[in-house]
């Protein structure tokens, strides 16, 4: 890996994030420096730390916090969180939270033997900083310490530049198949060892059987190349004007009210803060926010799934349960966003790829006609797919971290 000197890590990033993250290391340093008085406190003895963006509770790493603070009591975890997130009661009553920014944050994440994250940033303070400090030499010394070990958030379909080993270094990277395994392998340069095939945590909160309750989920994914978009320009995209038409589609509603089911749009994280320029037609359909409504309760709930590329349709297929992939965007979205990589959608996808409206309305009236049943062939699809459709994915996870 390149090693960087402190001059140009500085001139790299700017007078404006160097003033910031001065500040932070600033911060580090006198965190280091009370560890050298209170590090053998009972409270930072052995530590793992779990964490997600820092804001939010809802993903592999709280269900493996729970896991963790549950079925193996002798293990000193944390979880960090923001005092104002809106999923700070999925573990304030589980086990010893920390909020992210504290001083408690920054001692805990320096002293942590296992930092344990659904995200590349692994909990850090502050996370552009602490993934740099691994390549500039005396800083990795300093406070890079400890075990990292990434969940993942979702399955790796595709390359991506940021999960690179040159890019970040992982102890642990988990993945759902071999064949997803095997591609991070090559093509993301990471050691052998470090890759398992263990599951998803949050699978073992999947049901395998399920209740009909007529719902519909529609759950678009982002792009980067949007997400900096102003409203106005926003309301000029295809991903915009796509989604908004199927929403007001005039057929699709009337074989809701006609099968007696209810759309539920719930956009990627990334997109919710477009949610509110959507039109949403007065019955049958709800536009689902990130405050208000968690994920996997949703695709728990809900019978039949309308994504695009997200990997939730994962989730969705684990528990058996029929897809829809609407793709009028195809061609930009792996320019622009993530390229080709070995889930081909048209051969390995868990149901049928739609191009145009018309092919959604179409798919989605046979899908209810039968009971929103998953067909043999995409049944046979997931089952290939996975190494593991079970609940014991938990398990396999807090296994492999112990043994680092």
């Amino acid at each position: 890996m390149k090693k960087e000197t402190f001059l140009s890590f500085v001139k790299k990033n700017g007078l404006r994030k160097y003033i910031k993250w001065l500040g932070i290391f600033a911060k580090c340093c006198i965190a280091k420096i009370l560890l050298v008085f209170i590090g053998k406190n009972r409270k930072y003895k052995d530590l793992w730390v779990f964490a997600e963006r820092g804001n939010d509770a809802r993903d592999n790493a709280m269900h493996l916090f729970r896991y963790v603070c549950k079925k193996c009591p002798d293990v000193n975890a944390v979880y960090i969180i923001t005092k104002d997130s809106p999923d700070l009661k999925n573990v304030q009553d589980v086990g010893r939270i920390v909020y992210h920014g504290s001083w408690q944050h920054y001692l805990c994440y320096l002293v942590a033997k296992k930092k344990v994250s659904a995200h590349i940033f692994g909990g850090a303070p502050e996370r552009n900083l602490f993934l740099r400090m691994d390549h500039v030499s005396f800083l990795k010394k300093l406070f890079v310490k400890g075990k990292y070990v990434f969940l993942q958030h979702g399955v790796t379909q595709a390359d991506g530049p940021w999960l690179h080993r040159d890019k970040v270094r992982f102890d642990l990277f988990v993945t759902v198949s071999k064949r997803e395994e095997q591609f991070v392998i090559e093509r993301f340069g990471h050691p052998a060892q470090c890759v398992k095939s263990l599951g998803f945590a949050r699978y073992d909160a999947l049901p395998l059987t399920h209740q009909k309750t007529k719902k519909i989920l529609l759950m678009p994914t982002w792009r980067h190349y949007l997400s900096k978009c102003t409203a106005e320009d926003f309301e000029k995209t295809d991903y915009f004007k796509s989604f908004n038409s199927l929403l007001n589609s005039e057929r699709l509603l009337s074989l809701l009210d006609q099968y007696g089911y209810e759309l539920i749009f719930y956009p990627h994280f990334e997109m919710q803060k477009f949610l509110h320029l959507f039109t949403i037609p007065e019955k049958n359909v709800i536009a689902a926010s990130f405050e208000n409504y968690d994920v996997q309760k949703l695709m728990i709930e809900c019978d039949m799934m309308i994504t695009d590329y997200s990997s939730v349709q994962f989730d969705f297929a684990y528990m058996q349960k029929p897809i829809l992939l609407y793709q009028f965007d195809r061609e930009a979205y792996q320019s622009g966003h993530q390229g080709k990589g070995y889930f081909d959608p048209d051969q390995d996808a868990f149901g049928p790829v739609a191009k145009s409206l018309d092919d959604v309305v179409v798919h989605v009236e046979s899908m209810l006609s039968q009971d929103c049943r998953m067909s043999d062939q995409y049944m046979e699809r997931m089952k290939s797919f996975f190494l593991y459709n079970d609940t014991q994915n938990c398990l396999r996870n807090f296994n492999a971290i112990k043994e680092l």
